[in-house]
């Protein structure tokens, strides 16, 4: 009889342990962080985000300019930026967020399956097994893709009834009443189920159709379909998988995110001072905000958010580790082929060699 999934949680605890620690290698810590942050898998326990709130503890604005303007056309004059030039950065920020969503998102495909086979390893490589798995990260980018954008429509279609009441109410600047409240409940209630509906197929997807597509080298569709197959005999065990992930989901919550948050606070000390000195030597150097200045914080500011992200994701690869450990020992029961790959036969011994034939005499 196959494994609950109370039952897979020692070997995925005793596995995480040997492959981290037995023994400790730097190097592969550093680089399992890495896919920890591309694929978001840090966040599975949903307590590394903790570690993000100790960023209130920077100064939360820049100083600002000696003058006050009432007006804000004032403001951008003074820093040398004409409406032209505001609406060409907003044009770049939103064309660059959009392209970096696109690259990221592909990123976390192609990283999704190299983090599968460096939990089964027991090894994680980066450059070979980026080349190996591009191929199927392909298949996993357009069906993000196409999740992601039926997603948002449907979500946009949700929400737009539930926002088109408020317009009167807001232009007259009153507040909605109780009975007004009241009638969206449905609406709000529908949105929450579609909400919960598409967060249980990305963690079906991540969890248990990614391994079928890297162990059988089939696509998205093909897997799901041999998915839903297998979950049709064992409804209640994978419901009860689902449980269980979100209990310890909520245990790591609360472990690693005093961690991160901790560790966080630690790493942001020395830059925040380096920052309050730049800032008041800029400020008694006559340097105002400008197109450049401006620049430059963006700059610096995106560099230690990067620089705290990788921080946090080293604080939080027991985390990547364990849980997909905890999936892959859990539908390996399920699921002959990686079961075959989970626990590989040993070694066959050679027999004894023969002894050496006594030398004729004579």
């Amino acid at each position: 009889m196959p494994k609950s999934a109370v039952d897979v949680i020692g070997p995925a605890f005793e596995h995480t342990r040997k492959q981290l620690l037995e023994p400790f290698r730097f190097g592969q810590w550093a680089r399992l962080a890495v896919l920890a942050l591309a694929t978001g898998e840090m966040s599975s326990g949903s307590g590394c985000n903790s570690g993000f709130k100790a960023l209130s503890s920077l100064p939360s604005r820049f100083p600002s300019p000696s003058q006050n303007f009432a007006d804000p056309s004032d403001a951008l004059s003074a820093l040398g930026l004409g409406p032209g030039v505001i609406i060409t950065m907003v044009v770049v920020a939103v064309v660059g967020f959009l392209i970096l969503g696109l690259v990221w998102l592909y990123v976390s495909s192609v990283s999704r399956f190299q983090l599968f086979e460096s939990v089964l390893r027991r090894n994680c490589e980066l450059g070979k097994s980026w080349a190996r798995w591009q191929a199927q990260g392909l298949r996993y980018f357009g069906w993000q893709l196409a999740l992601s954008i039926v997603g948002l429509g449907v979500a946009a279609t949700l929400f737009i009834p539930l926002l088109l009441p408020w317009l009167p109410t807001l232009k007259s600047h009153g507040a909605p009443g109780p009975g007004f409240l009241l009638a969206l409940l449905p609406m709000i209630l529908v949105f929450a189920v579609f909400g919960l509906i598409m967060a249980l197929i990305a963690v079906l997807t991540k969890d248990f159709v990614i391994p079928v597509m890297a162990v059988d080298n089939v696509g998205v569709i093909e897997g799901w379909r041999r998915l839903l197959q297998m979950m049709k005999a064992q409804k209640g065990s994978y419901a009860g998988y689902v449980g269980m992930k979100i209990v310890m989901a909520i245990g790591a919550s609360v472990v690693f995110g005093i961690a991160s948050g901790v560790v966080a606070a630690i790493v942001m000390i020395p830059f925040a001072i380096l920052g309050v000195v730049v800032v008041l030597l800029g400020h008694s150097g006559g340097l105002s905000w400008n197109a450049v200045t401006i620049t430059a914080a963006i700059v610096a500011g995106t560099i230690l958010l990067a620089v705290l992200l990788y921080v946090i994701a080293l604080v939080c690869v027991p985390v990547a580790v364990f849980f997909p450990a905890y999936a892959m020992y859990f539908f390996a029961e399920r699921y002959p082929a990686l079961h075959a790959q989970l626990y590989p036969p040993p070694p066959r011994a050679l027999p004894p060699l023969a002894p050496p034939l006594p030398e004729p005499i004579g």
